[in-house]
């Protein structure tokens, strides 16, 4: 500044001074240009994949890397010296990842959607996808041993199909109609040599005898893999409506035993094919109605062998199998063989852990209580689960010795005073997911979702039987309390770090990464993720889990059954004996078929008589109050199929009675309000209706949580269909059953129309129940009610997911039905609930024996009569073959969805993988061509939105395929369009990586060019 002001201005001359270091002026860059995303089409969509193992952290512990599942990105974050975490990369994955593992300096992440696996190499940078595994259906875990890799995934999927892996031990048909099959596969892949194919080549693709697996452990020797079954089930099954006895025990028709109509005997059945009598009392409600009757839940009694009902009474010849509920599996990680398994761990398990010490395992699970019968009060009838839903535990197997010990982490709750202290819930631990062992072995972290709350449990109290045989020092909740750490936001996962006493923990609700300390129990840091998810969409997803939310005790949330806001493929018998009838306002179009036999034949006739006693007074329009086993449906895929549960009872409720027929699902779904109470054990009094004047301050935040609730839940779709082939196209045998399904010829009623019914129709073939319409939503269901032949007037059922139901088999012949092909024992199988509202029909191709289908022209067959319903229809309307029937069933497992199949499909393109690639890549151009109709998706789209995004030059680059044009634009307004053989050489080319998902339609811009929807790219506002 003095020389400056001494010699010459250098601000006045235009020749800059030699030797100055002031600095040119900067040039401004121009600012980007606006290039405006297109209008959307459809609201935001949202799957609720669960974490499973969301974070690793690298072997040298300076990087810690977390799969953020909406985003669909991992996230690799630093770890400073002192454990804070700072955010370096986001790196696209497939879609919705679930987990992460990292290996010689990879992280291997599993897209839950996308059914792959990406691996991206850390030692690059920036880091970057390299190559993508295809694998099965909807995988979860990943861990690895001795240089191999262990991914869980559902025994379908059309990846196990291809023709490539023909040579691989395990792969092929699943086999979905083949008794005794294992349904819970495991892929395991040679990390050091992953094969040429297209998407990798699995040394061999393992079925455990169970149905579907979620966590994975490994020993610390690395010489045993274990895999625990999510959807374990507690040996309960029903006995189906037809096969019981008529009435109840306390009425004139079911106060003696009968025989069932094939006379079978079950191993440890009474003698000579006999049930003891009707179904356990009472057979009316507290106003004295009749009930219907329906199936009957039934649980293996493992002392005396026997199926039993909730009095001990003897059912077995009504059950066609064993379930011998085997939960966890021990996998020799050398030979791939299972060389133990240990049973009854719990009904639904999360994640597994291994003590470092001493090598016991440690799962997370809850253990249902449908065995237990109605919600409300419990009053009139002496039973209910109010409050008692499914109990969250941690179990202990010490592999050694095989023995397992279940520990109940509420054993504080008194189930009999659900509304007596409040302050019980601040003990309380629901839904205990990830699970982490600490170096020494004496501490067990599990992150609680549904508390807000990461549980800190010492592995002595867990294990020592003497805390919990009632003597002497006993594990106590509220002792135990003191240790828990209390996290916001609904933790999902964790990871510690000892070397800097720290926990870091994702929670789900808020999408976010907490730093906490473990000497001082404060939270440092929350990070949160980028999502794409709306706020208002995310407030509502803590309904869903929040049990302190929920109940009273603080155990029981929506989650208890709806896990993950799915299923838990079991089935409750939730009616009301206080309760009082109420009537059904639904659309009935079908009402006359029901009546067909009475008008046509006379009052003589089966079905007329049946109708007598339909909903168990005879009302058509009536929904019982004690309404029998209902299967837990998904929550998944509601925003176009009309009014809630299998019967449509939302139809009626605290927020309106649908007498308009609206068939509004967001009313109806609001109507669930009352489930907080009757079921979940809410300390509430709700009063009649929302229009109530005077109502508590509990009372309007509840109804402000139910708006909340629907806003998230009636966003969430089902996933894409994995049974049916990715070009959308129908398997050969499927075609069949979809030419007959919407075909001419009726599948129910009359082969004519009468002029007795008017203008009604007096028969419809499957459609004409089954709506099928894109445009509106409807696949499968229009929202209407219709009477199956069953003993109750149930809502016509969706059929997008019917292939989650698979594994039950063993049925014993009933009324009204074509003989069973299971009515033999059938010996072990997986699951003890299958198909329809009760899940007492083992298989749909049974369900299609219904004599209303039989088109009756080859009359009965042997050992047959006309109690089997084999008289029916003389050849004029039905199911006209075999050939027909199965092509039903695989129709509907290859149903219509939704979302196109190819959604989530992806494939990875580098100079290693060019050619291999080009046929995958040359599909999804042609599906993402390809012109759809879906409602959700907002009317007439493509089957999926073509994006590329990884690493071009060291730059993370984003690129939309553009199906008019046949090109794709990039993340940069002004950069050229490129051919496809173009992008290809860019992915081809050495250190590059371009990544081909099919995304959700009408989410691609976002997902490729423009994140926040600003106008300016990604590329440009770097």
């Amino acid at each position: 500044m003095l020389l400056a002001s001494c010699g010459s201005n250098p601000e006045t001359n235009n020749e800059k001074p030699q030797g100055s270091d002031i600095p040119e002026a900067v040039v401004m860059p121009e600012p980007p240009v606006k290039v405006m995303p297109p209008s959307a089409k459809s609201d935001y969509i949202g799957f609720e994949s669960a974490p499973v193992r969301p974070m690793a952290k690298t072997s040298d512990g300076k990087r810690l890397l977390l799969t953020n599942t909406s985003n669909h990105t991992l996230e690799i974050f630093s770890i400073e010296k002192d454990g804070t975490l700072l955010l370096s990369q986001s790196v696209h994955v497939g879609l919705e990842p679930v987990s992460v593992a990292i290996k010689n300096n990879q992280a291997w992440v599993l897209n839950h959607l996308s059914d792959s696996v990406s691996i991206v190499d850390l030692s690059l940078s920036p880091a970057r996808v390299i190559r993508t595994l295809l694998v099965g259906d909807e995988p979860r875990d990943i861990v690895f041993a001795n240089n191999k890799a262990f991914i869980t995934t559902a025994h379908r999927g059309q990846q196990r199909r291809s023709p490539a892996l023909a040579k691989v031990k395990g792969a092929g048909d699943p086999k979905l109609h083949t008794p005794g099959i294992g349904r819970a596969d495991v892929w395991i892949f040679d990390i050091n040599n992953l094969g040429n194919n297209l998407g990798g080549t699995p040394l061999e693709i393992v079925s455990m005898f169970g149905d579907t697996l979620r966590g994975l452990a490994v020993s610390k020797d690395e010489k045993t893999v274990y895999a625990a079954v999510l959807n374990s089930g507690n040996q309960t099954t029903a006995v189906h409506e037809a096969v019981m006895c008529m009435g109840f025990e306390d009425d004139q028709y079911g106060a003696v035993p009968c025989q069932v109509l094939d006379g079978l005997s079950s191993p440890k059945g009474l003698p000579e094919g006999y049930l003891p009598g009707g179904r356990t009392a009472p057979g009316v409600n507290a106003d004295g109605e009749y009930q219907p009757w329906t199936s009957m839940i039934v649980q293996y009694d493992r002392a005396s062998g026997q199926w039993q009902d909730s009095k001990g009474r003897n059912f077995s010849n009504g059950v066609r199998f064993h379930l011998p509920d085997h939960d966890v599996f021990a996998l020799d990680t050398q030979t791939h063989k299972t060389v133990a398994s240990f049973k009854h761990v719990g009904t639904t398990l999360f994640n597994i852990a291994v003590s470092p010490t001493t090598g016991e395992l440690f799962v997370s699970n809850t253990d249902a209580n449908n065995a237990s019968r109605f919600e409300g009060s419990g009053k009139f009838a002496g039973s209910t689960v109010q409050g008692n839903i499914a109990k969250s535990r941690i179990t202990v197997i010490n592999p050694s010795t095989g023995n397992v010990f279940a520990r109940h982490l509420n054993r504080h709750i008194d189930y009999g005073d659900l509304k007596g202290n409040k302050s019980v819930k601040h003990h309380s631990l629901s839904a205990p997911l990830q699970l982490e062992v600490s170096s020494d072995g004496k501490l067990l972290y599990s992150a609680v979702l549904g508390s807000n709350k990461v549980a800190v449990l010492p592995t002595s109290e867990l294990s020592d039987d003497g805390y919990w045989d009632n003597k002497g020092e006993e594990f106590d909740p509220k002792v135990a309390s003191e240790r828990y750490l209390s996290v916001q936001g609904g933790p999902a996962g964790i990871l510690l770090n000892e070397q800097h006493q720290s926990l870091y923990v994702f929670t789900r609700f808020d999408n976010s990464l907490v730093h906490i300390n473990l000497s001082s129990r404060n939270e440092l840091q929350r990070i949160a993720m980028s999502t794409p998810e709306p706020k208002g969409y995310m407030a509502g997803r803590h309904m869903l889990y929040d049990a302190n939310r929920s109940s009273s005790n603080g155990e029981s949330s929506c989650a208890s059954c709806h896990i993950f806001g799915d299923t838990d493929h079991l089935s409750w018998n939730l009616g009301n004996p206080d309760a009082s009838n109420i009537k059904n306002p639904q659309p009935f179009p079908t009402q006359n078929l029901s009546e067909l036999g009475c008008v046509l034949v006379g009052p003589e006739e089966e079905s007329c008589q049946l109708l007598e006693v339909i909903n168990g007074n005879g009302d058509e329009r009536s929904f019982a109050s004690m309404k029998g086993p209902m299967g837990t449906q998904t929550l998944r895929g509601m925003q176009h199929h009309g009014h809630m549960h299998w019967r449509g009872d939302r139809s009626v409720g605290y927020f309106g009675d649908d007498t308009g027929q609206t068939l509004d699902e967001r009313t109806s779904f609001k109507n669930f309000i009352v489930a907080f109470e009757g079921l979940l054990g809410l300390d509430i009094a709700l009063p009649e209706s929302v229009d109530t004047g005077l109502k508590t301050a509990d009372v309007k935040q509840l109804e402000q949580d139910m708006e909340k609730f629907a806003d998230f839940m009636l966003k969430v779709a089902l996933p894409p269909n994995p049974i049916r082939n990715l070009d959308n196209s129908l398997s050969s045998s499927a075609h069949i059953g979809e030419q007959f399904f919407h075909g001419t010829r009726r599948s129910d009623g009359a082969a004519q129309d009468t002029p007795l019914n008017g203008n009604n129709a007096d028969g419809v073939n499957c459609e004409g129940c089954h709506g099928v319409d894109h445009e509106k939503g409807f696949y499968g269901s229009r929202g209407e009610i219709a009477h199956g032949g069953e003993i109750q007037i149930l809502k016509v059922p969706q059929l997008r997911n019917l292939y989650t139901r698979v594994g039950m088999f063993g049925l014993p012949d009933r009324g009204g039905f074509l003989p069973s092909h299971t009515k033999t024992h059938q010996g072990d199988q997986i699951r003890g609930f299958g198909f329809l509202h009760d899940g007492a029909t083992d298989q749909l191709l049974n369900f299609l024996k219904g004599g209303v289908f039989d088109n009756g022209e080859k009359g009965c067959p042997e050992g047959a009569d006309e109690r089997h319903g084999c008289h029916f229809n003389a050849g004029e309307i039905g199911i006209p073959d075999e050939t027909t029937r199965q092509g039903l069933v695989d129709y509907m497992m290859e149903f219509d969805n939704d979302l196109a199949p190819v959604v989530g499909q992806q494939i990875t393109v580098t100079e290693n993988t060019l050619e291999v690639v080009k046929e995958r890549v040359l599909l999804l151009e042609q599906r993402a061509s390809t012109p759809f109709v879906s409602k959700l998706l907002g009317g007439k789209v493509t089957e999926c939105d073509l994006i590329v995004l990884g690493v071009v030059n060291n730059e993370q680059r984003g690129y939309l395929f553009d199906q008019i044009e046949n090109n794709y634009r990039s993340d940069r307004a002004f950069e050229s369009r490129l051919t496809l053989a173009q992008l290809m050489s860019l992915g081809a080319t050495p250190d590059n990586s371009l990544t081909f998902t099919c995304t959700v339609p009408g989410k691609g811009w976002q997902a490729a060019l423009d994140y926040d929807l600003d106008g300016i790219l990604n590329g440009d506002a770097i």
